[in-house]
């Protein structure tokens, strides 16, 4: 549990250090750059390029002779980037806070759609049909497009929200980070030790710190 929260805590200074807090509709991009990154492939193969993780579209995202092109989720096995890990979920590139091998929580960071088709905008600004419009082209294009132009333009169009989702991975099981999920997954012994835990520990259902100790929990099953 220790190495858990060891490094949740190292996670978290690097997230606040590098990752946006929005994006433009024209760089929807989890980092402000594209940085130095290795991917490792099911395949055993890895490579490095300069990389970062559309979050409209939960794909990676790298610079190949000046042209933006994609790595297909389910052929992820591991990405570190700037710092952060990351791995595939169903397909969606998903950092992670925790051990890979043991157990660790999964986040996926994306645009907050509810947020943005509201009648009052993000950061106070009106979202009309047109900007919706634009922002969904845009989850279509970006793979074998200039960087250059993406540079060009990206604090064009509309600035976007975002939200995590977490996801829990231990004992062979990826389940949505709520008290439901976790009691559905478990026998009776294991819904009796879930109901003495959470007496014990105050779980926050979107802290990534507190959802390393239920991980721990799980994988002791």
């Amino acid at each position: 549990m220790k190495k858990f929260l060891a490094t949740f805590l190292a996670s978290i200074f690097v997230l606040a250090a590098s990752a946006q807090d929005a994006v433009m509709s024209s760089w929807p991009y989890l980092y402000p750059e594209f940085a130095a990154g290795t991917v490792m492939l099911k395949d055993g193969r890895q490579f490095e390029r300069d990389m970062n993780i559309h979050v409209a579209k939960g794909r990676l995202h790298f610079i190949d002779g000046g042209n933006i092109r994609e790595v297909d989720g389910n052929d992820i096995v591991l990405v570190e980037l700037g710092g952060d890990k990351f791995t595939a979920l169903d397909g969606n590139v998903v950092k992670v806070v925790g051990d890979l091998e043991k157990g660790y929580v999964a986040v996926r960071t994306s645009i907050d759609y509810q947020k943005l088709n509201e009648t009052d905008g993000p950061y106070g600004t009106k979202v009309d049909a047109g900007a919706t419009l634009s922002v969904t082209t845009f989850e279509l294009t970006g793979v074998s497009s200039s960087y250059t132009e993406l540079l060009r333009n990206r604090n064009e169009g509309v600035q976007l929200p975002l939200k995590n989702d977490y996801y829990l991975v231990a004992g062979g099981k990826v389940l949505n980070a709520s008290k439901k999920a976790v009691e559905n997954s478990l026998d009776a012994a294991g819904k009796a030790a879930f109901k003495t835990f959470q007496k014990q520990n105050k779980i926050r259902w979107q802290d990534t710190g507190s959802l390393l100790l239920l991980v721990d929990f799980l994988n002791g099953q």
